[in-house]
């Protein structure tokens, strides 16, 4: 009798570690759900020009009438109910594409293009022998390396990013935001990219 006593204890305390288990599991499913919103709108826009180059390589100068959305991904606040307030994404968006519009995307790190500043005008020495001398309230220098949709995703991810501010994306616990620039209906880029909460702007995480 006492061995079936004890058999019988040990069998329940095993149901009660399964269930404590079970518990565990359901709480962190709980605290990894992660939802998605996202924006898209004809009014997320930016007319503007640019040519691609790279070692051999020049494009045309060319224009684009380039549209711009947006995912993001985290959990759902207990207290408002939303990822975030769609109406704080817009703005963010029409802001860095109002500042893109209207004028000419410039790499400022491109290896084949040469710039010479002055107080009003941009020189453009081309690897081909090709210059350009434009206003330069007419140009957007842009930190990166070729005007590239792809390149131009990923510089308007951090622009948003700095928008929404590094206190407001921990706050809320977002995850990961994309962003999309298409040059047409038909080709787009996008870049995704994982938030990591610091004290300084948002970074990739490794």
């Amino acid at each position: 009798m006492a061995e079936a006593s004890c058999s019988c204890f040990r069998s329940c305390a095993d149901r009660g570690d399964t269930a404590t288990n079970v518990q565990s599991q359901m709480q962190e499913k709980s605290n990894t759900t992660c939802f998605e919103v996202a924006v898209t709108s004809p009014d997320f826009k930016f007319c503007c020009a640019h040519f691609v180059a790279y070692r051999g390589f020049r494009e045309k100068l060319h224009g684009h009438n380039y549209t711009v959305s947006c995912r993001l991904g985290g959990p759902l606040s207990e207290q408002d109910g939303y990822v975030l307030d769609f109406g704080d994404l817009k703005s963010a968006l029409r802001k860095v594409c109002k500042t893109m519009n209207e004028c000419l995307l410039l790499p400022a790190h491109s290896a084949v293009l040469q710039y010479t500043h002055t107080e009003t005008s941009v020189h453009i020495r081309c690897e081909d022998g090709a210059e350009f001398m434009l206003p330069k309230t007419d140009c957007l220098m842009l930190p990166i390396k070729h005007s590239t949709a792809e390149e131009i995703a990923q510089h308007m991810w951090q622009e948003v990013a700095d928008i929404l501010t590094e206190e407001k994306i921990r706050e809320r616990g977002l995850k990961w935001m994309e962003i999309s620039v298409a040059e047409r209906p038909t080709q787009e880029a996008k870049y995704r990219r994982r938030f990591t909460h610091t004290h300084n702007t948002p970074k990739t995480e490794q």
